[in-house]
């Protein structure tokens, strides 16, 4: 009898920079995230997906748990679903990057351009 078992979720953790003339739009689309854009989320293995917000430095973090076992593959699903685009250059203008020389959330990781959401190291966890 063989038996499949799933792998331990990997754990993401990000920032960026909100624009504070932007506060209240940002907040106002992610209290009303397009359903497409939510499936395509599902869809693609991601969940437990927070993004919280630091007043006096107008960091965005964001954390979730990555349940899927080709992370490359379900990414790209992602940034080729139209609805999820157009998501992005709403969002997208709302945000300053904190990495070099990234142009968009669409563009992220594509011929070397940084990506929009700057990756952290987690060095700590506790279930």
């Amino acid at each position: 009898m063989s038996t499949t078992t799933k792998p331990d979720p990997k754990r993401i953790h990000q920032i960026i920079k909100l624009k504070p003339e932007h506060y209240e739009a940002y907040k106002e689309c992610h209290a009303k995230v397009w359903p497409e854009v939510l499936q395509r989320i599902k869809s693609s293995h991601i969940e437990d997906y927070s993004i919280s917000y630091d007043h006096s430095t107008n960091i965005l973090f964001a954390s979730f748990k990555y349940t899927g076992t080709n992370f490359e593959e379900d990414m790209e699903a992602i940034r080729q679903d139209a609805k999820t685009r157009e998501w992005w250059k709403m969002t997208d203008g709302y945000q300053q990057s904190l990495n070099p020389g990234a142009v968009s959330s669409e563009m992220g990781g594509i011929n070397g351009t940084p990506a929009w959401w700057k990756g952290l190291e987690e060095v700590f966890y506790v279930a």
